[in-house]
């Protein structure tokens, strides 16, 4: 499909840039193709099919837009249900999403991968170039956000520091837009930014390669992702971007023609650079042939209300309250998670998601009054866990335990809100 109007900009670019890499790197996987193509550095007929890289790059980037921000429960579970077993995942990858989906701990099952050591694998840089373009005004700020999509399936330093290094890379990419970088400075830049550790070694690594004119000695040195560890793959793919930053179709046939993992090292390097150059700079024949992104990677923006409005007051005496026994559809959660604003639900009630809980304020005043924990269960979802507002200086009349029903009905947009609340 094409990119809706209201998103454009560098999230974008890097976003077609990754997606671009991703599909045309898969097709080299194929043995006719590459033996047709690869050489000559010709492209394939279409269509690209894109794999998982793609996908959940595409879910990165429908999380931060939304929000303006990343939301590791709203992302983990973007992961999870958006999750196709034919885009070429990684069996463990595909065990944990399906686990999560059905209601398994996300935080422990990631740490308990690979004998708990967590996975080190590349699947975190893959995805997060996107992330990073957004932070071109202040580079290090994405360090945390980049780290935070890394986890939820990636526990292992490295795979985290490798996130770390292509999203600080896509936002020196944007900012190199109007402030000109040599390739040598760029990867320092970036370097300064990732935790030490392999990845960061490898990055060093790289700047000193920068003269090498021959990528596959480059490739020798550094990897090309065919261990598919983040230091396997990160350093080599910056590389390819860092030495054609304002040329896709030579960095992309770089990251590409070294074998190894292509698909995700020309994803990687795909981002960072389209991150530079815009949607603009990608061949025209290329984003045709690409398959087309699925629309929900293009919410509207700020379409998840985040709270943190002056006027909202947090619980003063949180005391426990029974949960009701009910379970919420995937779509009426949906509906629930993007929060109401204060002419909605007769504007009793204003409410916002963060983190999976439900904060659930009043119209009137501001004043938190309910603190729902939600978790998933197989086929949907369900309250956990609640607080209510306990100080009677801000509410009476909180011992009717069909309360919390009513003002969780009253929290999904579109029902009827009157006569749901508590006396003030």
């Amino acid at each position: 499909m094409t990119t809706p109007v209201l998103h454009t900009g560098p999230a974008a670019d890097a976003l077609d840039g990754l997606s671009v890499g991703d599909a045309l790197g898969a097709q080299f996987f194929v043995p006719e193709t590459a033996r047709a193509h690869l050489a000559a550095r010709t492209e394939p007929s279409g269509p690209w099919p894109w794999t998982d890289d793609t996908e959940m790059a595409c879910s990165v980037y429908a999380a931060h837009s939304e929000r303006g921000a990343i939301d590791g429960f709203d992302l983990t579970y973007a992961f999870a249900l958006r999750h196709d077993f034919d885009r070429g995942y990684g069996p463990a990858a595909n065990r944990l999403l399906r686990l999560i989906r059905e209601g398994g701990d996300a935080g422990r099952l990631a740490a308990e991968l690979f004998d708990g050591q967590g996975s080190y694998g590349n699947g975190a840089a893959m995805r997060v170039a996107p992330l990073g373009a957004a932070y071109a005004a202040d580079p290090e700020a994405v360090v945390r956000p980049a780290a935070d999509t890394a986890l939820i399936t990636h526990t292992h330093p490295q795979a985290v520091d490798g996130a770390i290094a292509v999203a600080v890379a896509a936002a020196y990419a944007v900012r190199a837009r109007t402030r000109p970088v040599t390739p040598e400075r760029f990867l320092e830049s970036v370097a300064d930014l990732t935790p030490d550790g392999p990845v960061r070694d490898g990055l060093a690594e790289a700047r000193e390669l920068l003269a090498q004119p021959d990528f596959r000695v480059a490739a020798q040195v550094l990897g090309n992702g065919s261990r598919t560890s983040a230091a396997d793959t990160v350093p080599y793919a910056l590389w390819c971007a860092a030495r054609n930053l304002a040329d896709y179709r030579t960095a992309l046939w770089e990251a590409i023609a070294a074998g190894g993992d292509m698909d995700t090292v020309a994803a990687i390097t795909g981002g960072v650079v389209a991150a530079h150059t815009g949607t603009g700079g990608i061949p025209r024949a290329w984003l045709a042939a690409r398959e087309p992104l699925p629309g929900w990677t293009f919410p509207e923006p700020g379409g998840v209300r985040a709270g943190g409005e002056p006027h909202l007051a947090p619980i003063s005496l949180p005391r426990p309250y029974p949960v009701p026994d009910l379970v919420w559809s995937d779509g009426r959660w949906e509906r629930i998670r993007r929060g109401l604003g204060p002419r909605e639900a007769d504007g009793r009630w204003v409410s916002y998601t963060s983190g999976g809980v439900l904060h659930l304020h009043r119209g009137t005043d501001g004043r938190e009054i309910w603190r729902v924990r939600v978790g998933r269960v197989k086929g949907g979802w369900r309250p956990v866990s609640a607080l209510v507002e306990a100080d009677p200086g801000h509410l009476r009349g909180r011992d009717d335990h069909g309360l919390l029903r009513d003002a969780l009905e009253a929290a999904e947009p579109g029902r009827d809100a009157r006569g749901y609340g508590l006396r003030p």
